[in-house]
């Protein structure tokens, strides 16, 4: 099966299903081909991959930087996640809404979110693996957050139908300022 570009609500987020070969051996997933990903709009470099290992409900964002804002290539290794892109792009027209994504590692799909965006995802099972690349380069005094649970984002957190009764957020991730802060300070 080759590799499969599917457009979101918001310009530059794409889904993406890998190229896989399936025999009586096992399976062959590719998971990134420069020239296939620029051929279907997305010609960054990737210059950092990581992992990020979480128990179930733990949630991790809403994370944007402001200087050399990066694009990241998501997917999951292991267990599953609700991924949220926010657009923080303020020429965009999908300003201020977001695309959610289920992932799993069943379903081998990844999200390419472009530059200019806050990303969050929830761990959805335990030893949940989520892999990300990343574009240019990570620089912490240019990190900051929006408020995962701002209502007037209205990001439906699958809380509930994953029996999460206690979100695990660090104590930064909990003073990130609401949205309505954010759009007032970016002015």
């Amino acid at each position: 099966m080759p590799f499969k570009f599917e457009k979101t609500g918001i310009d530059g987020v794409l889904v993406i299903t890998p190229h896989m070969f399936l025999d009586e051996r096992g399976m062959y997933k590719k998971h990134y081909e420069r020239r296939v990903y620029a051929e279907n709009g997305i010609d960054c470099i990737f210059t950092e991959s990581s992992d990020l290992h979480s128990k179930k409900g733990v949630l991790r964002g809403l994370h944007y930087q402001t200087a050399e804002s990066q694009a990241k290539l998501v997917r999951m290794i292991s267990g599953s996640v609700f991924d949220v892109a926010l657009d923080l792009r303020p020429d965009s027209m999908t300003f201020g809404r977001y695309h959610a994504e289920l992932l799993t590692a069943a379903d081998n799909k990844a999200i390419y979110i472009p530059a200019g965006f806050a990303h969050g995802f929830l761990s959805l099972s335990d030893n949940t693996i989520f892999s990300y690349q990343c574009s240019g380069k990570y620089v912490p005094a240019a990190c900051g957050g929006i408020r995962w649970d701002d209502p007037s984002l209205d990001i439906p957190w699958p809380l509930e139908e994953y029996g999460i009764s206690r979100v695990i957020l660090t104590e930064k991730d909990m003073a990130w300022p609401t949205w309505e802060e954010y759009t007032k300070n970016c002015k």
